[in-house]
């Protein structure tokens, strides 16, 4: 017999095994199960109705429909040994999947603890008819060795067909896959068998799940995690899922496995190399779940152990050139890692594994020159990567403080031998940082450093590959042209860090610390500020000619940038120049006094000319020069001399006495020192004259009590507006900050319009920080900030999209929530009112279906266009993908079906509707009142009764959700024994019921059914509760009637009440 014959002959055994179950005529009344029905027509069966004989017959039916699955297994091989399609033949395949159905029906579960396995109405419909019993043995807890028998049985015979991924192993998979594992999983862990049982069968649990890609496995044994789920299968289950990560491409398997679940789309079989495209699919949510999951430490493991080992997945989608895996990364390492102190903090695994490469490839320590050019490249990507993508102030400031220095001299650098990309990417990093988190330490140690390109042992040099790489210094050193070369590098260095100052946004304050120290390293030439010693980099002698000019022109290029935020504080300048010019006027009193000495010559005094022939008269051309340069920095900080000033008198008089001392010195000093001295008199009268006339014509002056929120505003509006996503969340940040003080600087329909304004942007952390910011202002605000949300929500010009519209609503929904108990009044009936006018079909929206009708004319245009290519019928794309491409096409019709509405409101708008208008009756029924409630109520009754179609499926849903929303807040106010005047009850009641069984009857969606069954259940029970009357605080009270005392039992009267009687009397 061949092959295709023997597989036809076993077909046909299985149909005449199957018969009393497959033909309705054939089969008892439903009062028989399964095995019942089975067994009955058997010659020498034992009677059907004697319980005591229905575990063998099980027994012997089930081991007879293992031996036929075994034999169609070999036997489908043999004639096709292919995994890739399952056995899809009319008759064949339901001949199988009744088949499996009975297995698991009557063999798997029947043998499963209580709570093991997936729940019956979570399960593939079954193939068997749907008035056949399945029967539960009458003791399943005292045949644990029966039960280990069957279940030996059935793995024995299912195990090796899955693991063979032939015959019809693909039916098994898609048909019972997971009851498999469940049996799988009693037979290896349940205590009722013997260890030597359990031991034997927990090697074939893990070989089965190894043979799984990481999604399937995933999805299989978190569908067992249910509730009810025993301890004993949850621990191993759960390790098991938590060294998933650790598979060859598990991490990105896992990845995909929740995009997936996120979007709905999840495929039951992935392929073992995923999408290499994750992020466009995982949401916020989804990236925090997931980077949870993978930053979980298994129970069987060290945390070192297992980052070592997830480490190169990880590093491999970080330098992937995906941008949105590059997200993901970002997000998992700065996260879920580096942001939590036991595992990211310096010293510990996730700093060793993702940090510190960075550092030693930036700045290497002593042992680790050189770094390769392809090495020093990724380093600053990764380090591009954390700072840009993920936003974390203190995160990107503990990665960019200990390699600042480095950083700063490989940009300027790279600018000096023109590789512009390195210098680009290493400007964005800095950048960020200066925008978020910089310090004035931070600055200054740039500014006292300009020109350092290395420490002793190593500098920047080309790579060999055109980029830049580290190597040890050159001992020799070309002295060609090389002041030309060092003007030329402080040019580039003095521009690049006025960049720097203007993408900071630094305050007044800030600008002028740095202007000062570096006016006072140019004067006198402080010394490095303390602290930065500990760096490992070349000192300079601050009295070097190279460091007078560079800081001469690095306070030059400052004024010229910042000269109007500078001058608006003046007393740092005045006090560094005070003291100069104090110092040079005593220093020339007493040389006056002492006039030339003259001395007999004596050796010592020859040895002393000798030794020192121009000491004298090169100190004095230094105090020339010192002061000399002092003056033009003040002159140059008073040019702008139409704003009044504020120095203290003490400073302001000394220096006009130093300066009207030098002006009547003119016969002994430098004619441009004089004439310097003597304009600077003329602007310092100047500038006081201004001010006494200000303090006289102006207002008292006031002292501003908010100056430090006005600048963190005006910081915020700054950050807002830049290009990059970590900056601006920081300005989300900040705005939001200052809306939960309640600052008073806030313009509350300004702040309002420019947070709505945010929900549009692309990045989705920015506008779920704009969500938060809203509610926020709202708590605050209620009135103008609920009033502003609805109008935007309801928009009535039709100016919004769907996306920027429903994250509107998610803000309303937030900001209701936020006033609990205070949402009442005139924002409730608001609320109330725009809720169900947007969730009605009154909606009217003709620019929104003018749209639509161009989109379609272009679409048909385009295919118009195709077909006359094509010269005639477009050639349909072959779709491999089967059920799952019907799936797809039913949801695109369906999601074609919420836009095309006509002149009305997109579906998906009316269901947000719902949904705001649910959590506003459970945030606080009373506040909405009575009239908005019952016309809510008939609302939904009518949408459920009137619109039935697929499409409108989701409308359904919200507004049965809607009902139970309303129960929830009756049932909270019958518990703090409130009453509001109405409800459900009576007619009302009854009324509703009705309705909502005949929805459940009709209605084809199931998640309808399903929540309507919820919510009739919850009524029943509501109105239960309700009979015996209200409960809380004043419950109690009443409930004192219903005691035994002298005139009432059980709150019965026990003597007639005497009414009063009108009688006529003369």
């Amino acid at each position: 017999m061949g092959p295709e014959n023997m597989e036809d002959h076993i077909l046909s055994e299985v149909e005449r095994f199957l018969a009393p179950i497959l033909t309705k005529a054939s089969r008892p009344a439903r009062t028989k199960s399964i095995i019942e029905c089975m067994t009955s027509e058997q010659p020498g069966s034992p009677p059907t109705n004697d319980s005591r004989h229905y575990p063998h017959q099980r027994r012997t039916v089930i081991k007879e429909a293992l031996h036929l699955l075994s034999s169609l297994h070999n036997a489908s091989y043999k004639n096709s040994p292919r995994l890739d399609q399952p056995t899809t033949g009319s008759r064949s395949q339901k001949l199988i999947d009744t088949l499996l159905d009975l297995v698991v029906l009557e063999g798997i579960y029947p043998c499963l603890s209580p709570g093991v396995g997936v729940p019956m109405e979570r399960r593939v419909k079954s193939a068997l008819k749907g008035d056949l019993l399945t029967r539960p043995l009458s003791q399943p807890n005292h045949e644990n060795l029966q039960d280990q028998e069957l279940i030996a049985t059935i793995v024995d015979c299912l195990y090796p067909i899955v693991l063979s991924r032939q015959g019809i192993a693909s039916n098994v998979e898609a048909r019972m896959l997971v009851d498999v594992i469940a049996a799988v999983a009693e037979a290896a862990f349940s205590p009722r068998f013997t260890a030597e049982f359990r031991q034997k069968y927990l090697c074939s649990f893990n070989s089965l799940l190894d043979s799984k890609p990481a999604i399937d496995v995933l999805s299989l044994l978190t569908s067992l995690l249910h509730p009810s789920c025993p301890r004993w299968l949850r621990s191993p289950v759960s390790s098991y899922l938590s060294l998933l990560p650790l598979r060859p491409y598990g991490l990105r398997q896992i990845l995909d496995f929740i995009a997936g679940s996120t979007s709905g789309d999840a495929q039951q079989h992935a392929d073992p190399h995923p999408n290499p495209s994750l992020g466009s699919n995982l949401t916020l949510d989804a990236l925090a779940r997931a980077s949870r999951l993978l930053t979980s430490v298994p129970s069987t493991m060290t945390a070192d152990e297992y980052f070592s080992a997830l480490a190169p997945q990880l590093l491999d989608l970080w330098d992937d050139q995906n941008p949105d895996n590059q997200r993901i990364a970002s997000y998992i390492i700065g996260n879920g890692i580096l942001g939590k102190r036991k595992i990211g903090s310096p010293g510990t695994i996730g700093w060793r594994l993702f940090a510190e490469p960075i550092f030693e490839s930036i700045h290497p320590p002593v042992g680790r020159c050189p770094v390769p050019e392809k090495m020093l490249k990724l380093a600053i990507d990764r380090l591009a990567i954390l700072v840009q993508l993920h936003r974390n102030p203190g995160l990107t400031k503990r990665l960019v403080i200990p390699v600042l220095l480095s950083l700063w001299g490989l940009q300027c650098y790279a600018l000096e031998h023109l590789r512009a990309g390195w210098a680009d990417d290493i400007h964005r990093i800095l950048v960020t940082y200066m925008k978020i988190s910089v310090t004035d330490s931070q600055l200054l140690l740039l500014s006292d450093h300009l020109l350092w390109n290395g420490p002793p042992l190593w500098t920047f040099m080309p790579g060999d590959s055109g980029g830049i790489e580290i190597r040890r210094r050159d001992t020799e050193v070309d002295h060609s042209d090389i002041m030309g070369r060092l003007i030329q590098s402080i040019d580039i260095r003095v521009e690049q860090y006025s960049r720097l100052l203007r993408a900071a946004v630094l305050t007044d304050d800030q600008l002028s610390v740095v202007f000062t120290h570096v006016c006072k390293r140019w004067l006198n030439g402080s010394p490095t500020p303390s602290g930065y010693d500990r760096l490992d980099m070349m000192e300079s002698d601050p009295r070097d000619p190279v460091e007078s000019l560079i800081s001469a022109k690095l306070a030059q290029r400052i004024l010229e940038e910042f000269k109007d935020q500078i001058s608006s504080s003046l007393l740092g300048i005045f006090q560094l120049i005070g003291p100069i010019l104090s110092a040079f006027v005593t220093e020339h009193q007493r040389t006056t006094e002492r006039g030339p000495r003259t001395a007999l010559p004596c050796l010592r005094t020859l040895d002393a000319i000798a030794s020192h022939p121009t000491r004298d008269n090169d100190e004095d051309d230094e105090s020339t020069g010192t002061v000399s340069s002092a003056l033009s920095l003040l002159s140059a900080v008073l040019a702008p001399s139409d704003n009044p000033f504020e120095i203290g008198d003490s400073i302001l008089q000394s220096i006009k006495g130093s300066l009207e001392y030098i002006t009547q010195a003119s016969s002994s000093l430098d004619s441009s020192i004089t004439m310097s001295a003597s304009n600077i008199l003329i602007l310092l009268q100047l500038r006081s004259d201004i001010s006494k006339y200000s303090k006289s014509t102006m207002k008292p002056h006031v002292i501003d009590l908010h100056a430090d929120e006005r600048n963190e505003h005006r910081t915020a509006l700054i950050h807002l507006s830049d290009d990059l996503a970590p900056v601006r969340a920081q300005g989300v940040a900040t705005l939001t900050n200052l809306i939960s003080k309640s600052s008073p600087i806030l313009d509350i329909p300004s702040t309002g319009i420019l947070l709505l304004s945010l929900l549009q942007d692309e990045d989705e952390y920015i506008y779920l920080s704009a969500i938060k910011a809203l509610g926020y202002l709202a708590s605050n605000h209620p009135k103008t900030a609920v009033q502003m949300l609805v109008e935007r929500y309801a928009d009535s010009s039709e100016d919004s999209s769907l996306d920027v519209r429903i994250r509107v609503g998610e803000a309303l929904n937030k900001t209701i929530e936020h006033l609990g108990e205070l949402f009442m009044g005139t924002v409730a009936s608001i609320v109330g009112e725009r809720m169900i006018a947007v969730a009605s079909r009154r909606g009217d929206r003709p620019k929104t279906l003018q749209k639509r009708e161009r989109a379609k004319r272009k679409v048909d245009k385009a295919r118009k266009e195709a077909e006359e290519a094509w010269d005639g019928e477009i050639p349909a794309e072959v779709d491999d993908n089967g059920e799952d491409g019907e799936n797809d096409a039913h949801i695109a019709r369906v999601v074609e079906g919420w836009a095309d509405t006509g002149r009305e409101e997109d579906i998906r708008i009316r269901t947000s509707a719902l949904s705001i208008l649910g959590t506003a009756i459970e945030t606080n029924v009373a506040g909405l009142g009575a009239t908005i409630t019952s016309t809510a109520v008939d609302f939904i009754l009518a949408i459920l009764k009137l619109e039935k179609s697929n499409d409108r499926a989701i409308l359904r849903r919200a507004a049965v959700m809607v009902i139970m929303s309303l129960i929830k807040a009756l049932d909270a106010a019958d518990e703090q024994g409130l009453q509001f005047g109405f409800g459900f009850a009576g007619e009302n009641l009854a009324g509703v019921i009705t309705v909502l069984k005949y929805v459940a009857i009709t209605d084809t969606d199931e998640i309808v059914i399903g929540h309507i069954k919820a919510v009739i259940e919850n009524l029943e029970w509501w109105r239960k509760k309700s009979m015996f009357g209200p409960r809380g605080a004043r419950g109690h009270q009443e409930m004192k009637t219903f005691t035994l005392d002298e005139t009432r039992l059980a709150g019965l009267a026990m003597r007639p009440v005497v009414r009063p009687m009108i009688e006529e009397v003369d």
